[in-house]
């Protein structure tokens, strides 16, 4: 017998060696046990650190496995466990062998075999080599521990080293996270997991929901944005009925808690880059209104000149008619410039103006009125949503006049195969809205961020100045509004334009 014992020792020893990882060594085991001792059916219960394990192994009809782990709180709950395991297996006091697993005089495990034979050895075997069988199956485990904690600590390592690029976007960021999620599980190959964040869905290749998956909430402010999913799919055997280690649980959670602080961190950089861009731009259109400004009053003085000079040359009845020619060629580009100066000043808010109070719904009346005839020459369709009882604004109304016109003829020039321009008012307990949109060519992003500076135009040369929206800002400013504008090319584009309500008189 003792031979018999060596042999299994050293056999046990080898499959230790064999068997990385711990349930794979207690199968490799009950396979030992019935070819060794010619047991047909064998049962291990276990109590290993904070976990129950039971399996099962049977060479009738076929092979099969049962690993069951369930979370000990205390030695109460293991005991309750095993009466539960032993119920299930209809254990027989009396034809049934029970070998019991002591550490410090506690029963931690018990090796159950049926169907054995009474003159064999298999009891005094099983006495001797328990305690060897518990040592080995506590070791693999604290090894398979160590390595799951190895693999989530990498993964939170790389996850801390990706959100410290500033240069990715969300999308990126959350692409690269998601494919560090199924190395850290226990059953890696198989696993596939998922990030959702504000509707949009992050995830590994063959990704599949199941049953057996594990998700915590991505949260930012008191806002649930999404959640991070780690999943097995819903045919694959796993040895576990629940094949999440509590750890797992733990690591997801704080993965999710890690992915929050980042997201609202590259949330607020996005926004901090979009106000500094504000910024610059205001920036810079005060600087241009402030050359405007200069330059207006630079050029104003002798333009002035020029054209009174033109002028009174004309008067004069002795010069030929090419002179007269030449005389209104000047006139006209004088009087033309001059156009551009004033634009400039209004621009450059130089211009004064005189405030009224202003119905938003007969400014936009009067505008189509004088365009109506044109946009039907270019099969241009207008239609009106004006609101009844719309308040009055605070504004001049020539300035407003040609806000208006320069949107009309804007959306007229982006339309020249004919089209649709909307026009709509309404307005809050504030502001009063002002919404001109068109089915146009619409503009790209490069165009959309330029169309308010000075000069800038899409237009071929002669065809315009590149001061009408520019102008239409600081029209709209100067009145304490805000003008905002989207489009996409093939489109259409949208402006949108707010006033402040008129003050009632006393107010």
């Amino acid at each position: 017998m003792i031979a018999r014992i060596q042999s299994i020792l050293k056999k046990m020893i080898k499959l230790s060696k064999q068997k990385t990882e711990h349930l794979e060594f207690v199968r490799a085991v009950h396979e030992l046990f019935a070819e060794e001792l010619d047991i047909r059916e064998s049962i291990f219960i276990l109590a290993i650190d904070s976990y129950f394990l039971k399996s099962s192994y049977s060479t009738e009809p076929e092979e099969y496995w049962d690993i069951r782990t369930n979370e000990l709180r205390d030695e109460d709950r293991f005991s309750r466990l095993v009466d539960i395991v032993l119920k299930e297996i209809n254990f027989d006091p009396d034809s049934d062998i029970r070998i019991e697993i002591y550490n410090c005089d506690v029963t931690i495990g018990y090796i159950i075999a049926r169907n054995v034979d009474a003159s064999s050895d298999v009891i005094e075997i099983f006495e001797e080599i328990k305690d060897f069988f518990f040592l080995i199956c506590m070791s693999i485990y604290r090894q398979f521990q160590l390595n799951e904690r190895v693999k989530e600590l990498s993964c939170l390592h790389s996850i801390s080293k990706i959100a410290e690029n500033t240069d990715l976007s969300i999308s990126e960021f959350l692409t690269e996270i998601v494919n560090l999620l199924p190395p850290a599980l226990q059953f890696s190959a198989q696993a596939s997991a998922r990030i959702v964040y504000n509707d949009q869905s992050f995830q590994t290749d063959k990704f599949s929901e199941g049953e057996r998956s594990l998700n915590a909430p991505i949260v930012l402010g008191k806002t649930k944005t999404g959640f991070v999913e780690v999943s097995y799919p819903k045919d694959l055997t796993l040895p576990n009925s629940y094949p999440f280690l509590k750890e797992e649980e733990h690591l997801i959670s704080i993965i999710a808690q890690e992915l929050s602080i980042t997201l609202e961190k590259k949330k607020a950089e996005k926004e901090s880059q979009h106000l500094e861009k504000q910024l610059r731009h205001a920036d810079r259109l005060a600087t241009l209104g402030q050359l405007s400004a200069g330059i207006a009053h630079e050029i104003n003085e002798p333009l002035a000149g020029i054209l009174g000079l033109a002028q009174l040359m004309e008067k004069n009845e002795s010069l030929d008619e090419q002179a007269l020619s030449d005389l209104e060629n000047i006139v006209s580009a004088s009087l033309h410039a001059r156009e551009v100066v004033k634009k400039l000043m209004l621009f450059a808010r130089q211009m004064p103006s005189s405030q009224t109070n202003l119905n938003l719904n007969e400014a936009v009346n009067n505008a189509v009125f004088f365009l109506e005839s044109r946009c039907r020459k270019n099969l241009v369709k207008i239609t009106l949503a004006l609101k009844k009882g719309i308040p009055c604004i605070k504004a001049d109304s020539s300035q407003i006049h040609q806000v208006l016109i320069n949107l009309i003829v804007n959306a007229l020039q982006a339309m020249p195969d004919g089209g649709i321009i909307s026009i709509k008012t309404y307005f809050d307990t504030e502001l009063v809205f002002l919404e001109c949109r068109d089915t146009g060519i619409g503009m790209s992003k490069s165009v959309l961020s330029q169309i308010f500076n000075p000069f800038f135009t899409t237009k071929k040369v002669n065809e315009g100045t590149g001061l009408g929206l520019s102008v239409v800002h600081g029209i709209i400013y100067s009145h304490g509004g805000e003008i905002k504008v989207t489009s996409q090319p093939g489109k259409g584009t949208k402006f949108l334009i707010t006033f402040p309500h008129a003050l009632k008189e006393g107010s």
